[in-house]
């Protein structure tokens, strides 16, 4: 299910106005900026997406500028789902991707709503649960176990990286392993 040739991606409102509010904010951020790196190292698509961005703001930094770096696809929303937005759901089915790593917030409403409809669709959906997070920790908590009774995995951002990088001693194991240990 984690094959690099079969996944992509998704990256939620990760916006200014909406991060400020965010518990764990910094690791979620540190996470996030991790599976973005490791998807760009190993050609997996990136999509992400900006909720209202006129009142709610932009992609928090250092986020955007590895976004627009690695010349992800970036869609506006109003729906709480990213796939009630035709262009997002089209950009997923054009990929030809049947994985989904999904990031970002909230867990609880975004993120949720998003791999609800994602597993309705035939996707197989996976919640990097150390890149996602919610303004409080028990709804965090009530999405991760909501996950988990769908159906929907829930693991850790960095098994999800040397899951791609399959060997060590690789120089994409080099390359990330700085970025996991915080030395890059």
């Amino acid at each position: 299910m984690l094959e690099r040739n079969d996944c992509i991606l998704v990256v939620i409102d990760m916006q200014e106005k909406l991060t400020k509010v965010m518990e764990s904010l910094e690791s979620t951020t540190k996470n996030i900026r991790l599976i973005i790196e490791a998807a760009n190292e190993f050609n997996i698509p990136i999509v992400y997406t900006e909720q209202y961005p006129k009142g709610l703001g932009e992609t928090i930094e250092p986020l955007k500028s590895l976004l627009e770096k690695y010349k992800s696809q970036r869609f506006d929303k109003m729906s709480f789902s990213a796939l009630k937005i035709d262009e997002i759901k089209n950009a997923l089915g054009k990929s030809g991707r049947k994985t989904v790593i999904l990031t970002g917030i909230e867990s609880h409403i975004c993120v949720l709503s998003t791999a609800m409809d994602l597993k309705a669709e035939g996707y197989n959906v996976i919640i990097a649960k150390d890149a996602t997070t919610s303004r409080e920790q028990d709804f965090y908590n009530t999405a991760i176990d909501f996950y988990n009774g769908y159906g929907i995995p829930v693991i850790p951002a960095e098994t999800i990286v040397f899951y791609w990088i399959e060997f060590a001693g690789t120089d994409s194991f080099k390359k990330l392993q700085k970025i996991i240990l915080g030395r890059d």
